[in-house]
């Protein structure tokens, strides 16, 4: 139908254009009295006539825009950037247009363009909305090596990730102030998804340095763990012979939420094993199962006062969604309802806000809402995939892996500092990384 349209539009600007056969120069208010069709046909005339005059140009382009011609108008819009690259606000606005067609690289090209010119200061805001949303993202690490699960310190001092060694995981400790890493669980097998205890005098993690069986790492069980952060003690909280992963104390210490394949009992490969959610003392005594649905459920977190827990799970319509439980497994609701995939919730210190990953942009990034699920705002704007966000003590900060630069590495959404704040060189920084 729109391809019918513009066929129809095109033959009208046609016909006109023979009527007009080089008719006379009209006047701004004789051309502003034209329909929008016959108005394209005589500036595409003048324009013919006149490849040097821009300003027809830009009247031009900004009548296709006026009937959703975007490709037309684009292409006008590169023919006056060609002739006149000093021209911001042609390249804003056409940054604008291939931003809205998807097109992100050419966006942040023409981005960058405005922002290296004399009128840069002008734009800077209206440009940081499309980089980073309304806040400030920072890289961390800048490693060749794959880094992920990030998570804070409880003095927010620290961050704690794995690590690939190029043969398996270890797990690190970050200073923020010196950004100097310090080697925590190193050794055979995959030590995964570390977690600081609330009291910060332990780490729970995921291993599988206790499966010795001759197979791939990728199939080999996974084992929840501690270690003890001032003599290095390790003990094992779990020893089920099926995955258990992603341990997340609760914030009083007492509690703590895994994911475990223990349940299902089926002969089948391991991606076809279904997970469920299970909770445990601390010290992993009383492990019990809290969903029983036939589905997949992970991603668990506490709230912040410790009353409910917020998971991922695809029990809905196959895609997967955001719930909440209370921690004795009653009183399952959903929280974000998508057509997308919603997944890894990560709760906000104050108990207001759950960050989480989706894909309903196209490809996985960080959005936050309220923990009702309402007002969902966008944090990231990235092309690569975004996961596994973690909140700072504070709430301030989001720490975040990405593979936005060809590896995973760490980084930070930081939300107190709003983007209409950033610098105009952060932001030539920020357009020169994502047009690399």
């Amino acid at each position: 139908m729109k391809k019918t349209i513009n066929l129809m539009i095109v033959g009208l600007l046609t016909a006109f254009l023979m009527q007009c056969g080089g008719g006379k120069k009209l006047s701004p208010s004789e051309l502003n009295n034209l329909s929008t069709q016959d108005r394209i046909a005589y500036l595409q005339e003048q324009s013919n006539k006149n490849p040097d005059d821009l300003e027809v140009k830009k009247q031009l382009y900004k009548s296709y825009l006026d009937i959703k011609m975007d490709a037309q108008a684009a292409k006008v819009m590169e023919d006056i950037i060609k002739a006149d690259p000093s021209q911001a606000d042609i390249q804003f606005e056409y940054g604008e247009l291939q931003y809205n067609q998807g097109n992100q690289r050419a966006a942040y090209q023409a981005f960058l363009n405005v922002m290296n010119s004399g009128s840069g200061s002008f734009y800077k805001e209206k440009i940081a909305q499309y980089v980073s949303g309304n806040y400030l993202v920072q890289r961390v690490t800048n490693s060749p090596a794959d880094e992920g699960f990030p998570s804070f310190s409880p003095d927010g001092t620290k961050l704690v990730f794995q690590k690939f060694n190029g043969q398996d995981w270890d797990i690190v400790q970050y200073d923020l102030a010196s950004q100097t890493e310090q080697m925590l669980v190193q050794g055979p097998g995959d030590d995964e998804s570390p977690v600081y205890s609330p009291s910060g005098a332990a780490l729970a993690f995921t291993s599988t340095a206790d499966d010795h069986r001759p197979v791939e790492s990728k199939v080999k069980v996974r084992e929840i763990k501690t270690i003890q952060l001032n003599d290095q003690f390790k003990a094992n909280l779990t020893q089920s012979v099926s995955d258990d992963w992603l341990p997340r104390f609760s914030n009083d210490g007492q509690q703590m939420i895994f994911v475990s394949e223990r349940s299902d009992l089926r002969k089948v490969g391991y991606l076809n094993k279904q997970s469920d959610l299970f909770i445990m003392e601390s010290d992993g005594d009383f492990q019990r199962r809290l969903t029983k649905s036939d589905a997949n459920e992970g991603g668990a977190c506490f709230s912040a006062d410790d009353k409910r827990i917020f998971f991922h799970s695809n029990k809905n319509r196959g895609q997967y969604d955001i719930f909440t439980i209370k921690p004795d497994g009653s009183q399952m609701m959903t929280v974000v309802d998508h057509p997308a995939n919603d997944v890894n919730p990560a709760c906000s210190p104050d108990g207001n806000y759950i960050a989480f990953v989706t894909d309903r942009d196209g490809n996985y990034e960080i959005y936050r809402s309220r923990v009702d699920g309402s007002i969902a705002e966008r944090l990231t704007f990235n092309n690569a995939i975004d996961g596994s966000p973690a909140y700072s003590p504070d709430g301030s900060i989001l720490a975040f892996h990405s593979n936005r630069d060809g590896n995973y590495n760490i980084f930070v959404i930081n939300l107190g500092y709003a983007t209409s704040e950033m610098s105009s060189a952060d932001l030539i920084s920020r357009l020169e990384e994502l047009t690399r």
